[in-house]
């Protein structure tokens, strides 16, 4: 992964904590569903960066768990990035194709774990801007 490709993982893992905000602070549970499809969709992009950053590639397929072991090695010996992103990934089945409705406190909770992922993003990856 080059720096072009974390670059604009990077800015996409921006753009879906933005987008998370500013839907979570809304009083609609469709807004909230949005708010928690952006921060796990922002959480794996802030992953693939710090990856991409640190190791030079990202983990590229379905199995999250995968994604979480390659994140922590990039972050060794923080695990908690590798534990924000299980806890956006865990939840990506309930807001992405499920019929749930969903609290506010679930949405600040994902929202919350996403701004941390993206602010260990934003110091793994600020050689390459």
């Amino acid at each position: 992964m080059d720096a072009s490709a974390v670059r604009m993982r990077r800015d996409e893992a921006e753009t879906y904590y933005e987008v998370a905000v500013l839907c979570a602070g809304s009083a609609s549970h469709a807004d909230w569903k949005a708010a928690n499809s952006n921060a796990v969709l922002g959480g794996i992009a802030a992953a693939d960066a710090i990856c991409g950053a640190v190791l030079g590639q990202h983990h590229v397929g379905e199995d999250h768990a995968q994604a979480r072991r390659l994140l922590d090695i990039a972050c060794s010996p923080d695990r908690q990035p590798g534990n924000h992103l299980k806890r956006l990934t865990d939840e990506k089945t309930n807001f992405q194709y499920s019929s749930s409705r969903v609290t506010r406190e679930q949405t600040s909770r994902l929202v919350l774990a996403l701004e941390r992922l993206v602010v260990t993003m934003r110091q793994k990856t600020d050689t390459t801007r």
